[in-house]
């Protein structure tokens, strides 16, 4: 089987871009730091926090407690924002009018309306504009990208894609599900399944979704269940706080054969260990976590345990220094992300009306 490209080429560096990260919590420490620091392309300039963990991590970084400091450096080409929800609107907006290229983490916005100014202010200052989607460079998402593309599966007539958790409790993160806006779970972890189900096969004609608040303390969705309407195709996106025993991540349906893969991209765990990108193995699952492709396709027979791609989220790292210094293709556009909004808005509206809702 030949590796996937992911759409990057590696560059000379010629020009390394200094960047900020805008606050220092999971996101900020396990998703952003580790790679900005080991890619040399990058130099982790400036992290604004108000605690003490990003110096003791990253004692070569300036540390700043206000996104103002950085807003007025000249020396920083490039902010990550990976503030709270509520606030991703206003700091990446202050960023570019600030003269900066922009990584905003998921949600995006928290509204479409917010998303549309977004893009509008990035073409009107001329900088670059690129939401955080890295899972489309999950392990499993590449070969299961792969399967489709190569023809293994015929015509797709069943996708389901599950982001299962068992959560009983309010914990990390609480703030998210004690509000409305850019709170719940489908703004947290559904932006990933909508996302990857539109890059797959493209925007939907309409959705249906349901919505379950089921935990003590919270007053948004904690779990879901949506579907994307297509002409001739059956999307499920679920997730769950209450699942214990997972079933598969992805179930894949054609006319020609079938994908079940159980377990998720090992990135985030390694992360969390301290593992850094780039290391011999990083990116790599267990093979006995390996997908189960059964394909008749003439010239593609196979029934068997599939080796799966090497996840690589620095893929997504790579092509930002390649649009800003080389003036590369955007592999993922902010335009990307307001579709994204728009379905999730839509979701709510069709849960509340119970109906399907045109996006």
């Amino acid at each position: 089987m030949t590796k996937q490209k992911t759409g990057t080429s590696k560059q000379s560096s010629i020009k390394r871009l200094n960047v900020g990260i805008v606050g220092f919590g999971l996101s900020g420490q396990i998703f952003h730091a580790p790679y900005i620091d080991v890619s040399s392309d990058f130099n982790l300039h400036t992290i604004v926090t108000s605690g003490t963990l990003a110096g003791e991590k990253y004692p070569k970084a300036k540390i700043a407690t206000s996104i103002e400091d950085v807003l007025v450096d000249p020396e920083v080409d490039l902010l990550i924002i990976c503030t709270p929800n509520p606030l991703h609107f206003t700091h990446a907006r202050a960023a570019l009018l600030a003269g900066k290229h922009v990584v905003v983490e998921k949600p995006f916005t928290v509204n479409s309306e917010e998303a549309g100014s977004l893009i509008g202010i990035a073409s009107q200052t001329g900088k670059h504009l690129f939401p955080f989607h890295n899972r489309r460079w999950d392990s499993d998402f590449l070969t299961l990208k792969y399967i489709i593309s190569e023809g293994f599966l015929g015509k797709v007539l069943d996708f389901e894609s599950h982001f299962d958790r068992f959560t009983p409790e309010i914990s990390r993160a609480a703030w998210r599900y004690q509000q409305e806006a850019g709170g719940g779970t489908l703004f947290d972890l559904g932006i990933h399944l909508i996302d990857q189900a539109v890059d797959l096969f493209g925007k939907p004609e309409g959705v249906f979704c349901r919505l379950f608040n089921q935990r003590k303390g919270s007053i948004t969705d904690d779990s879901f269940d949506l579907k994307l309407i297509y002409p001739d195709l059956n999307v499920t996106l679920k997730a769950g706080v209450f699942v214990n025993l997972p079933g598969p991540r992805f179930q894949i349906h054609g006319t020609g054969g079938s994908f079940v893969k159980y377990g998720l991209d090992c990135q985030e765990a390694m992360l969390r260990k301290g593992q850094k990108p780039g290391r011999l193995g990083f990116g790599n699952e267990p093979e006995e976590q390996r997908g189960v492709l059964s394909s008749v396709i003439p010239g593609k027979e196979f029934h068997g345990r599939l080796p799966t791609f090497t996840g690589n989220y620095m893929a997504f790292f790579e092509n930002i220094y390649s649009v800003i210094v080389n003036g590369a293709r955007t592999i993922v556009k902010p335009e990307d992300a307001l579709l994204n909004i728009r379905i999730i808005e839509a979701a709510r509206l069709s849960d509340k009306e119970q109906k399907v809702i045109t996006v």
